[in-house]
């Protein structure tokens, strides 16, 4: 089963200092670019930028892990000993 995190969103006041540097730092342009958020993509990795994290108790990165089936890697953490909340 292919897993892994795929995406990570990071909250920034400002979003287009942000996307300049993040920008300048992948060396791609984005491949989303909206007023509410901008993601670019290398890689495979996503790599996200949202201007309204920090209002929206974001206080630092969030990574996604990505998984072929959901329901197979629930039951896998709720056998490892994983409760749910």
């Amino acid at each position: 089963m292919a897993s892994g995190i795929k995406t990570v969103i990071y909250p920034v006041k400002d979003l287009a200092r942000a996307k300049a540097l993040y920008g300048t730092v992948l060396g791609v342009e984005p491949d989303m670019d909206e007023a509410y958020y901008v993601g670019f993509t290398i890689g495979g990795q996503h790599i996200g930028l949202d201007p309204n994290g920090h209002k929206n108790a974001m206080t630092g990165p969030v990574c996604y892990w990505h998984v072929d089936d959901i329901n197979q890697c629930l039951q896998g953490l709720f056998a490892a000993g994983a409760v749910e909340q």
